[in-house]
């Protein structure tokens, strides 16, 4: 049985349209540390593009299983562990294997979008409890900023005793008032 030109071509189609994944063309990442306190930061929370990854991923999958399943005839003999695999149709054999290969990507897609939106969730919560006075907040995020403003001064200071202390120091407030973290 050989499949007809417009089912080769619809799951060519289906194959090709959305290998690339929705999550890594819509997801948008939370900034890198240091993360001021406010204005809040700007990064994908909703999970639309996560869940569209996964339903077409299982779709894919789904349609290449069936579409192998379909094209093998049901010979049903099986010899020493081996299936008989001389009567498939080729045609849709390649279209199953190639709907289901696209279900690799997408799925790959699909996890970047779920814990890419849940860390912007998790680091706009902190945020907003940190705003709201939860002072554990403010010190996770101020840690994060003092630890990366910490690192770029050491290595930007080569001096030595006291000259080094007030670089590093003048270096060191001038990163966190620059990731907004001055003073008041």
């Amino acid at each position: 049985m050989t499949p007809s030109r417009p089912v080769v071509l619809v799951a060519l189609g289906l194959a090709l349209v959305p290998g690339t994944g929705c999550s890594w063309k819509f997801v948008n990442k939370p900034p890198p540390d240091p993360v001021p306190v406010t204005p809040p930061v700007v990064c994908t929370t909703s999970v639309a593009s996560p869940v569209v990854d996964t339903v077409l991923a299982a779709a894919a999958l789904g349609t290449g299983i069936a579409a192998i399943a379909i094209s093998s005839k049901s010979s049903g003999s099986a010899t020493g562990g081996f299936i008989d695999l001389s009567g498939l149709n080729t045609a849709g054999m390649v279209s199953g294997v190639v709907l289901a290969a696209t279900a690799i990507p997408l799925a790959l897609s699909a996890g970047y979008g779920y814990s890419t939106t849940a860390e912007c969730r998790e680091l706009r919560d902190t945020q907003l409890a940190c705003v709201s006075g939860v002072e554990a907040s403010c010190k996770g995020l101020m840690k994060t900023a003092l630890d990366k403003c910490e690192k770029s001064s050491q290595a930007a200071c080569t001096s030595s005793g006291d000259a080094y202390r007030i670089c590093y120091e003048g270096k060191v407030k001038a990163c966190m008032e620059a990731a907004g973290w001055a003073e008041k």
